[in-house]
């Protein structure tokens, strides 16, 4: 119940403050009717994921299940991502509204970690542990989209797109990156522009440069382990989006 009402105030927030910030810019409802979208899409993405997690009374394992790092640990990690991503979105007055799914898949080769000594001062230089991962995030998210009026009529369209859900993750080898497998905290936003041209009457190619943030922490039952991840990630997209009205 906290999740879900985390994301329905996200959600209507961020629809309010769109709506103040570019309302003056969007199609006017009844100009536009006849050229309302069903659409439907896929892409592929890439980009670069930028980590800032935080453990304390959590060790960090090896493969091997030794122990790497315990402690009050700082942990920073850069890596690569791609992606693959399905989503719908239909009109709704001025603006877009829809749903996705999109399967991420990470690669880290080592971290960047800080422990904290018993008075709480950090230990300096940082030391790097190797820490090879590939595992998945799998996401499923709502999505708001308010094209800009001055592409009325034309054959392509801006939009700004901001997403907000929910992940899940697997493939992860080591024990405790993620907690144990109890009900965690995990939640998404994005923001980006997405830009397409219309090649048939009824198939659009686009481009979406976004910016995604992901948090994580662990369950409370898990005390006194601490878990927490920060994950920042500038993502590329390509795809093309289909106009079911057109069948």
């Amino acid at each position: 119940m906290k999740r879900i009402t985390s994301f329905i105030l996200f959600f209507l927030t961020g629809s309010i403050l769109g709506n103040l910030a570019l309302g003056q810019t969007y199609y006017d409802t009844q100009k536009a009717k006849k050229d309302k979208k069903y659409f439907i899409e896929f892409s592929y993405g890439f980009g670069s994921a930028h980590w800032y997690s935080h453990f304390y009374d959590a060790p960090l394992y090896n493969l091997d299940g030794s122990v790497l790092k315990y402690g009050d640990l700082k942990v920073r990690a850069s890596n690569p991502m791609f992606d693959y991503n399905f989503g719908v979105s239909a009109p709704l007055g001025k603006f877009r509204i829809g749903a996705g799914i999109k399967f991420e898949k990470f690669s880290m080769d080592k971290l960047s970690i800080s422990s904290s000594d018993s008075s709480g001062r950090s230990n300096i230089p940082n030391s790097y542990v190797l820490f090879t991962e590939n595992f998945w995030f799998n996401e499923i998210y709502a999505k708001f989209e308010a094209p800009f009026s001055f592409c009325a009529n034309k054959p392509y369209s801006l939009e700004y797109v901001m997403d907000a859900g929910f992940y899940g993750y697997d493939g992860i080898k080591r024990l405790n990156f993620f907690g144990n497998d109890q009900m965690a905290s995990t939640y998404l936003v994005s923001a980006g522009f997405l830009l397409d041209y219309q090649v048939l009457d009824f198939a659009r190619i686009f481009i979406n440069p976004e910016l995604e943030y992901k948090y994580f922490h662990n369950n409370p039952n898990e005390a006194p382990s601490i878990i927490v991840h920060n994950i920042f990630t500038g993502i590329l997209s390509f795809g093309i989006r289909f106009d079911v009205s057109k069948f």
